[in-house]
């Protein structure tokens, strides 16, 4: 029996290890005893094996971590401010820009099968930001003919009265609010027009922040994830 697109992408989301640990449980039942699961499943490892089999992990450093940190609570930091450490350009992007690369496969295609690509005269920036302790996983996808941000939550929710807040950091500038992230899943954040210059190369952070976001304009709640952003 044919798979549907539907689960097709499913696959492709199990293999990047993407969904949700509910979803990937049921997931993983359905694959004990269903033959066109396990093809789709092989055929996404068979897509993704070539570009990650040379890649070392780099871990986040915690000195980074830590820089992040200071940027993101600075009471006194206001957009276009100078003199704050450029902490971000100490990210590794080894695997991470990998990781990165294939989620944005999800995020451009989610119901292609073999070999999905972006259309090349596409200017595209990805991001795959991975919790210190690997349980939640967040990918973003700017298309800079759209001014659009596609995001995609994986792995453990938000608490209960929670959300995860995407930042922007660009250079000596304070982080900027772009919004809050979908619960679970893939959501598109349009880009305010002035923002966008900004987007190449800059780094992405999650915070967790009361529901709705941060009331304040600057985040309040600890650091969940960060990147940069790559272009693909």
């Amino acid at each position: 029996m044919q798979p549907s697109d539907s689960d097709i992408a499913t696959a492709g989301e199990y293999v990047l290890g993407t969904l949700p640990q509910p979803e990937r449980q049921e997931f993983a039942r359905r694959l004990e005893t269903d033959e066109a699961l396990q093809h789709q499943v092989r055929l996404w490892q068979t897509q993704f094996s070539p570009l990650t089999d040379e890649v070392t992990a780099v871990p986040v450093p915690q000195h980074v971590w830590a820089g992040l940190q200071a940027r993101l609570f600075s009471d006194t930091a206001t957009p276009g401010q100078t003199g704050v450490p450029r902490f971000w350009r100490w990210l590794g992007i080894g695997s991470a820009l990998v990781a990165a690369s294939l989620l944005a496969v999800v995020l451009l295609d989610p119901l292609s099968t073999i070999g999905p690509q972006a259309p090349a005269d596409e200017r595209l920036w990805v991001s795959d930001m991975v919790s210190q302790d690997g349980e939640i996983r967040l990918a973003a996808l700017y298309d800079e003919d759209k001014g659009e941000m596609r995001v995609s939550v994986g792995g453990q929710a938000p608490g209960e009265g929670r959300d995860w807040e995407l930042w922007l950091i660009k250079d000596e500038m304070a982080p900027i609010s772009l919004g809050v992230m979908p619960r679970q899943g893939t959501a598109a954040m349009p880009i305010p027009d002035e923002l966008r210059a900004l987007v190449a190369d800059a780094t992405l952070a999650i915070t967790d922040e009361p529901a709705g976001g941060s009331p304040q304009g600057v985040a309040t709640g600890p650091v969940v994830a960060a990147a940069q952003l790559r272009r693909i």
